[in-house]
């Protein structure tokens, strides 16, 4: 039997050795586009797990507690870890007195809490969140390491969010202006009483329809606003506005956020609340706190419930929208922002200047007509729910991120 040449035998080797480098090293490469991309999206999901840490973190940097770093540590390891990486596959992991540091300028030097104390720790401002996650093994790309001087092993990924609260820019407001004075001994929860429009005009009690255009605007004006977003064009703090006087009026505009329509006002052309779900001394004899089951109806999208329930007497002829049109059509209409004015202005100039913004919850709708007596008729309740720069007020996060010039609440901003 006639046998190969050597030399052949020696080619066919060569070739394949060279064949399997070949294959090695185009599986090497393959492999290297396919772990980076893992990589990336790894890093991609520890970058949403630090930005949220963040932005929770910030938002307890209040000021106000000597543990606010404790706090804000907690919430942003809390938020943080909610958050999965590799493919979803497993929950961040954020530890404490590392993960979360902090820092009373943005360009400073970071520590963990324990670095600050006292005047300190209150004076701090500013958070950053690190996420890390070591040892992510490769695909394919190790295949590599049969080639000598090659060692490729598994890889660390790391994140990082610095985050603190700026002023929001100009958000939208109802015009109706908060007495200042009468905000004395508030608590967050109280009812404040303010009146529609009695007989004369007069406006009396803890808080007026207001103007933000005066001397332009008027009831048309009003109505507008309400129907609407709000009065989004908000003057700074110290600006004057106005007080149009009676505009008992707009009741109408008034009630459609809380899904209730005049035959006038077209349903789709003005939005209500996700629920209409009403309060008054008749269904909530406490007057108080209130707000803790408006968000429960909210989850329901609980319509109003009716004038027999309330004592008021909304217009007949009116629509009063149900529980599937208010999820399909409803959107945050009751929970808003009032100027909170200087009322005493108003005794002898017709402009007040405003002094600063509160967090209100609309109550209830209005009657049709000025006048009588009852809740509805003669007087209208808000709940007041803190002061709107107030972190732990609803209205806290309302609006973007905006300059330190800016009108509205504080809200949580990421700043690297």
């Amino acid at each position: 039997m006639l046998s190969k040449p050597r030399s052949s035998r020696k080619q066919g080797g060569a070739i394949g050795v060279l064949v399997a480098l070949s294959l090695v090293t185009l599986i090497g490469f393959a492999g290297l586009a396919i772990d980076l991309g893992k990589l990336f999206v790894a890093k991609n999901e520890l970058q949403t797990s630090a930005d949220a840490c963040a932005l929770a973190a910030s938002r307890e940097l209040t000021g106000v507690s000597s543990t606010q770093l404790a706090i804000a540590e907690a919430a942003g390891i809390t938020t943080g870890q909610a958050n999965s990486v590799l493919f979803q596959t497993e929950a961040a992991v954020l530890e404490a007195d590392s993960s979360v540091t902090f820092s009373d300028s943005p360009d400073g030097g970071f520590g963990t809490k324990g670095s600050f104390s006292g005047a300190s720790a209150l004076a701090v401002k500013y958070v950053r969140c690190t996420v890390t996650r070591p040892d992510i093994s490769n695909w394919l790309v190790s295949v590599l390491n049969v080639i000598p001087g090659v060692d490729i092993g598994s890889q660390t990924v790391e994140a990082q969010a610095a985050a603190t609260v700026v002023p929001a820019q100009t958000v939208c407001a109802l015009p109706v202006g908060i007495c200042g004075a009468d905000l004395a001994g508030k608590a967050k929860g109280d009812w404040l009483l303010g009146v529609i429009g009695p007989p004369g005009g007069g406006l009396t009690g803890n808080f007026k329809w207001i103007d933000f255009t005066p001397p332009s605007g008027g009831a048309s004006e009003l109505a507008a606003i309400l129907r609407g977003s709000g009065a989004c064009n908000l003057p700074a703090t110290g600006a004057q506005v106005g007080q149009p006087g009676n505009v008992s009026s707009i009741a109408d505009d008034w009630n459609t956020r809380f899904g209730i329509y005049s035959p006038s006002i077209n349903p789709l052309s003005a939005a209500s609340d996700y629920t209409g779900y009403a309060y008054t001394e008749i269904n909530w004899p406490s007057m108080k706190n209130a707000y803790a089951d408006f968000v429960t109806r909210r989850s329901s999208f609980a319509g109003y419930q009716g004038n027999t329930s309330t004592g008021l007497n909304i217009k007949s002829n009116s629509t009063i929208q149900g529980p599937s049109w208010l999820q399909t059509n409803g959107a945050d209409r009751r929970m808003a922002i009032m100027p909170v004015v200087d009322c005493g202005s108003f005794v002898s100039s017709s402009t007040a200047p405003v002094q600063s913004w509160a967090c209100i919850m609309m109550l209830h709708p209005l009657n049709t007509n000025s006048g009588g007596s009852g809740t509805g008729a003669a007087r209208m309740y808000i709940e007041y729910l803190g002061m709107s720069s107030d972190p732990t007020s609803p209205c806290a996060t309302l609006g973007a991120p905006g300059a330190a010039s800016s009108a509205g609440p504080l809200v949580p901003a990421l700043v690297q």
